[in-house]
């Protein structure tokens, strides 16, 4: 079991290779002709009607917070508890039939080589390793989710039945699919939809990612200019990001406006400005995370759901940190044991790359975010 790698990422990975480019072509089939996709998701679904009927959904695991807190490598590593069922890079292609395509793809015997992903982040993965997919499904049901004058926060007074009805079937045809008897996704936007998951799901379990903001703000620039770059010299990787769901970097970065569209589009014109770019990034940091202590604060059962994990101590701490996750989400450590080595091993702080700000930049990001770095206990 080999997740993380040991040596610093290779910054000359800037190109897709030829199997992607197929798995571009099929994405942009299947969201080019919308029916198709309802379609084969119905023969499906009706297909395994009996053995979804008979099955309930039990507990599933939410990873969420604000992009570069670890939500990856918690999904990574969770997802290899037995009991627990995650998409995967090989649904990306085909994300409505996840029961039909993953059997297709073991009769065929298709398999990729390991290779460290886009981000250049040191996680390896292949076609068997988890990953956010299910943003595809959300966009699809909900309008506007990624316009940034829109308000995004989806709560438990939402009443969308065909989503409801489409995401609870699909959930359970990944579980049949891997013989599993719970979900687990990683989702940074569910973070404005804690309350709606509870509605849906009243014995969820939430794992909220945080980290250093300094730190945390760094590892966001280097993401949003890596992909930038990648997407300059490959237009095409912008349109894939977009059908993807996948907003968080790159040319089409979107904010989520969690009903202040004043700060949002303050945020933004930092943004667009060299010089105020890293201020812009700190008011985000602490807008996203004072709205997740807001609902902590005032909704009990997204408080009793959620377990705040600071990426510091998974890096630091892991054995204890991991301990806590599993406690929380209620799966069995015993069936974890080997994993929970590996990673208390192999966890550590990035050690490629450090932040790179001027003093004024520091005093800027500690000055905006200090006072919610506070309430979650946080030293920077």
């Amino acid at each position: 079991m080999i997740k993380i790698a040991f040596k610093p990422p290779n910054k000359e990975q800037n190109k897709i290779p030829i199997l992607e480019y197929y798995g571009y072509v099929i994405t942009k089939l299947v969201d080019s002709f919308g029916m198709f996709s309802t379609f084969i998701d119905k023969l499906e679904t009706f297909s395994m009607r009996e053995k979804i009927n008979d099955l309930e959904i039990k507990s599933p695991i939410y990873i969420t917070g604000v992009p570069r807190s670890g939500t990856t490598i918690t999904l990574e590593m969770l997802s290899e508890h037995p009991d627990l069922a995650s998409h995967k890079y090989e649904h990306l292609l085909m994300p409505f039939i996840p029961y039909w395509f993953s059997q297709a793809i073991n009769r065929l015997k298709i398999t990729t080589e390991s290779t460290e992903r886009i981000h250049q982040d040191r996680i390896i993965i292949n076609q068997d390793s988890p990953e956010a997919v299910e943003e595809i499904f959300w966009q699809k049901f909900f309008d506007n989710l990624h316009d940034e004058s829109y308000i995004t926060i989806i709560d438990e007074k939402v009443d969308n039945k065909k989503f409801e009805k489409f995401y609870k079937n699909h959930i359970k045809k990944l579980i049949i699919s891997q013989e599993s008897s719970r979900y687990i996704a990683k989702n940074n936007y569910n973070i404005s939809r804690l309350e709606y998951l509870l509605k849906l799901f009243p014995d969820a379990k939430f794992l909220i990612l945080i980290r250093n903001p300094i730190n945390q703000i760094s590892s966001i620039i280097k993401q949003q200019n890596l992909f930038i770059k990648m997407e300059s010299d490959m237009p095409l990787l912008s349109d894939w990001n977009k059908m993807l769901g996948h907003h968080e970097f790159g040319q089409r970065n979107s904010l989520i406006n969690l009903d202040n569209y004043k700060l949002i589009k303050k945020i933004r014109n930092l943004l667009n400005r060299p010089d105020s770019y890293v201020e812009g990034w700190a008011y985000y940091w602490a807008y996203m995370y004072n709205y997740v202590m807001k609902i902590i604060e005032i909704n009990n059962k997204v408080k009793n759901a959620s377990l705040i994990i600071k990426y510091e101590d998974l890096c630091e701490e892991s054995s204890s940190t991991i301990d806590k996750i599993l406690d929380h989400t209620n799966l069995p450590p015993k069936k974890f044991h080997n994993t929970k080595k590996y990673y208390s091993r192999c966890l550590e702080r990035p050690s490629y790359y450090k932040p790179n700000f001027s003093d004024t930049e520091i005093k800027q990001i500690l000055k905006i975010t200090q006072p919610t770095a506070e309430k979650y206990g946080l030293e920077i």
